[in-house]
């Protein structure tokens, strides 16, 4: 096994406690082994750094990075990134279990289809007590149904991604300035680029719902904003109108970004 590419896995953590070692013992304990397990403490207040150092001190594919003040996720991503050694980079959040078989089967797919640029999976979600809620997603496999889905929703599970590590250097990483959505924007810059996306039909995430995640089922206003423009921008300089019609006139998703940036231009008038 050892002979295959080497896996550069980042798991940012911050104030993890409850569920981290759950989530990185998942990735110790993959059928694939060939792995770099990077742990970045984002300046945690809980327990996190204590769980982080036991388990480093059990697995010497673990690299334990602690930053000196809170980076937050996009600059702490773009940290572990840079300090990744393997030809390719996964992603897995400090709450979230994988499937014994996940990278494995993954590394076995972008091996047998070089041209892809990015693999994700499907997930199933897991309550905070480890019991399925019965949901379990569907995202499109296919490169071509990946980005005519992209103009109205994000169809690539950010912690579930293999990806070539190319792909995060030839486009200098997550926009550190964007929190939330962080991963969105970097899947639209990189179809701009021309990089080849798949998703396997497997759900080999579990993934984590409970009250202290990070991540929202919507976006922050402001952030919003940030991403209509950039998104407008992108794809009027690629020519490629059809998405942008997709984007701005037939989706949900602007009728959102209207009503947010209606409602920030409120907020900032009292």
């Amino acid at each position: 096994m050892n002979n295959r590419p080497l896996i550069s896995v980042i798991i940012p953590c911050y104030n993890a406690e409850k569920f981290v070692e759950k989530s990185v013992r998942s990735i110790m304990e993959q059928t694939y082994n060939n792995l770099e397990i990077i742990l970045i403490n984002d300046c945690s207040t809980d327990n996190t750094e204590f769980i982080l150092q036991q388990l480093a001190l059990e697995d010497k594919r673990i690299v334990y990075i602690k930053n000196d003040h809170n980076l937050k996720l996009p600059k702490t991503l773009n940290k572990g990134i840079a300090l990744a050694q393997g030809e390719y980079i996964a992603r897995m959040d400090a709450d979230d279990i994988a499937v014994p078989e996940r990278l494995e089967t993954q590394m076995n797919f972008m091996l047998n289809n070089p041209e892809i640029d990015l693999v994700g999976t499907n997930l199933k979600h897991l309550d905070e007590h480890d019991n399925f809620t019965g949901y379990a997603s569907a995202q499109p496999t296919e490169h071509k149904d990946i980005v005519k889905q992209l103009a109205w929703k994000c169809t690539i599970v950010h912690p579930s991604i293999l990806a070539k590590k190319s792909l995060f250097t030839e486009l200098n990483g997550f926009d550190e300035s964007i929190v939330y959505a962080e991963d969105y924007e970097l899947w639209i810059r990189a179809y701009l680029a021309g990089k080849k996306f798949a998703n396997l039909a497997e759900p080999l995430l579990h993934y984590r719902i409970h009250q202290k995640q990070m991540t929202s089922n919507t976006f922050n206003s402001s952030h919003a904003k940030i991403i209509r423009a950039f998104l407008y921008q992108g794809f009027k300089k690629s020519g490629r109108f059809g998405f942008i019609f997709g984007m701005f006139v037939q989706t949900p998703f602007f009728y959102y970004l209207i009503n947010a940036t209606e409602n920030l231009r409120q907020r900032l008038r009292k």
